[in-house]
């Protein structure tokens, strides 16, 4: 498995590696959020936001 992900060609790299992030950055995104919503009390929310 390591010698035929060692020869693929650039453009499947970087086709591997674009799908990846698309995939990965809403859902990195999502989480982020529902742990700052979780985590964060609702004052302290309130007040990030008037800043």
């Amino acid at each position: 498995m390591k010698a035929y992900f060692t020869n693929l060609p650039t453009r499947t790299w970087l086709l591997l590696v674009t799908s990846a992030v698309v995939i990965a950055y809403p859902l990195v995104r999502i989480v982020a959020s529902a742990f700052a919503h979780a985590v964060v009390p609702d004052f302290v929310r309130t007040v990030l936001s008037v800043v």
